[in-house]
């Protein structure tokens, strides 16, 4: 039976079929050599150097102009579940909303594997999130901040084995009606994701695309997954997860879309200007008397743009970063809001939970190991905590206790540390 068989996928309620059976299903309908490359992407944009006329807006050709789009529901995804390792790394993030009521922002970074569920299908693993520098201008409004760091946070993740492959976000409102349940907003009488996340979803996608072979570009799509944490039907708080078509993320490339201003489920498509062609976009919508009717996407429902990617928490526990029961974690970053400090003092009580055993763990830690590359009393390069990071992959401790017995760098972090805290302590593997 192929991978995408109809029968099969309405049978195990399969919505979407994976990326690689789409892929098989189109290569079998185009053998020819004349198909090599069965995958296209879309350009909202004029093609440069016609050289048929006078450049926009004195001009424009068949040539040159990009084609009109209809939304189409996409009938495949790229990414077919998206999952946390473990509970404690969904529990650390949403305690910025517990103690400030603020929503919150991070950045998934994990691996992928094969996702027994779907034919063909891929799983996006999370291991650990990044909270990148943001504002809380309201408590359901968010503003991303430049991120001076982010390349560090890469090169870390990289030297981990880890990928960035997803964002995440909180929406959760406390139900004063109901203790420990919070409301139910987001539901199909009202919207999944709002046409400003479907922008930003894009936005992501396009920042994080497939390569492909199967494509003249090299390209196409992407994995890039959006995760919300808000109130399920039963007001509990539960992971959704999402993607938006690659026909939006070529209208977000292309800055066609703005979102409404009252309306959170309605996208809008931009009308052409002197600086900007944009190209006409429409939607297909039944009419009173069950009629297919295109329309134009001035606005269109969001719900055209959007992929379901299931979203689920572990029944078996994972740890990536080895967990120690007990312990508390080290400060997340970007946390001064709510008095959460990256610094020494920090260093100080975090290290004193371990003691020569526990090396391995005390390292084995995605914020502390990005404190080391990033402080300023004393940042380590991604060459110094390179076996650092081979020895929390390969969880091996004696990578460690050689590293800090050898490393200069680190001696010298120890000795800043008990200058700057009078009540430093530390066990053998800490101290000189």
């Amino acid at each position: 039976m192929e991978p995408f068989d109809d029968a099969y996928l309405k049978e195990k309620d399969i919505k979407h079929m994976s990326f690689h059976a789409y892929l098989r299903k189109i290569r079998g309908f185009k053998k020819s050599s004349l198909n090599r490359f069965p995958l296209e992407n879309i350009s909202c944009k004029i093609k440069k150097g016609c050289n048929n006329h006078r450049p926009w807006p004195q001009g424009i050709c068949d040539k040159c102009r990009p084609s009109d789009i209809t939304l189409n529901r996409q009938n495949y995804r790229h990414i077919d579940n998206i999952s946390f390792e473990n509970n404690l790394l969904v529990s650390r993030f949403i305690d910025y909303w517990r103690t400030s009521g603020h929503q919150r922002i991070g950045f998934l970074f994990g691996n992928y594997e094969e996702h027994l569920d779907v034919p063909l299908g891929i799983r996006g693993v999370t291991a650990a999130i990044y909270e990148p520098p943001q504002i809380s201008m309201t408590q359901h409004s968010i503003e991303l901040l430049e991120d001076a760091k982010s390349a560090l946070v890469d090169q870390l993740a990289e030297c981990l084995g880890l990928k960035r492959i997803g964002w995440i976000f909180t929406d959760l409102t406390p139900d004063p009606q109901k203790s420990a349940c919070v409301k139910y907003t987001r539901n199909k009488d009202t919207y999944f994701l709002s046409a400003e996340e479907c922008i930003t979803a894009g936005y992501f996608q396009n920042q994080y695309l497939n390569s492909s072979k199967y494509c003249t570009d090299g390209y196409f799509g992407s994995k890039f997954a959006t995760v919300i944490l808000t109130g399920d039907n039963e007001q509990q708080i539960q992971p959704f997860g999402y993607q938006v078509s690659n026909q939006c993320a070529s209208l977000v490339e292309g800055q066609c879309l703005v979102p409404t201003k009252d309306a959170p489920e309605l996208a809008y498509a931009k009308e052409s200007s002197q600086e900007q062609y944009v190209p006409a976009v429409y939607y297909v919508a039944k009419d009173e008397y069950g009629n297919d009717v295109r329309k134009i996407g001035q606005p269109l429902p969001v719900e055209y743009l959007i992929i379901d990617v299931p979203a689920s928490m572990p029944i078996e526990q994972r740890f990536f970063f080895t967990a120690k029961n007990n312990v508390d974690g080290f400060p997340i970053e970007n946390r001064t809001s709510i008095n959460q400090n990256q610094n020494t003092a920090a260093v100080s009580k975090y290290c004193s939970q371990f003691n020569d055993n526990d090396a391995l763990e005390m390292f084995s830690d995605f914020h502390f190991l990005l404190y080391l590359l990033t402080n300023e009393t004393l940042a380590f390069s991604i060459n110094d905590i390179t076996p650092l990071c081979e020895a929390v992959k390969t969880k091996n401790c004696q990578i460690i206790v050689e590293w800090a017995s050898s490393n200069e760098k680190w001696a010298m972090f120890k000795d800043l540390l008990a200058m700057n805290e009078e009540d430093f302590y530390c066990r053998p593997i800490l101290s000189n």
